[in-house]
């Protein structure tokens, strides 16, 4: 699994749109799709229903989200320590 694709997974779940999501991130819309795509072809599920309004996260969604939180805190955790 690629920490990439789970960040793009975190801020489309945070955001709500792949257009937001990509502009918090600083990558392309089209980058953000593929990105999420791969995750979700990489797990065999969808994570988000697509919509007029947005993004909203499914329960397989809503599943992954605390261990990819959980992942992005011991990545700023990694960060922070390699600063010192």
């Amino acid at each position: 699994m690629n920490w990439d694709d789970l960040r793009v997974f975190l801020a489309v779940a945070r955001e709500g749109t792949l257009r937001q999501a990509a502009a918090t991130l600083g990558i392309t819309q089209p980058t953000a799709g593929r990105r999420l795509q791969g995750l979700e072809d990489t797990l065999g599920v969808a994570l988000f229903t697509r919509g007029r309004s947005g993004h909203r996260l499914t329960s397989a969604g809503e599943s992954l989200r605390p261990t990819a939180e959980a992942m992005e805190k011991s990545a700023a955790e990694l960060t922070r320590q390699s600063d010192h």
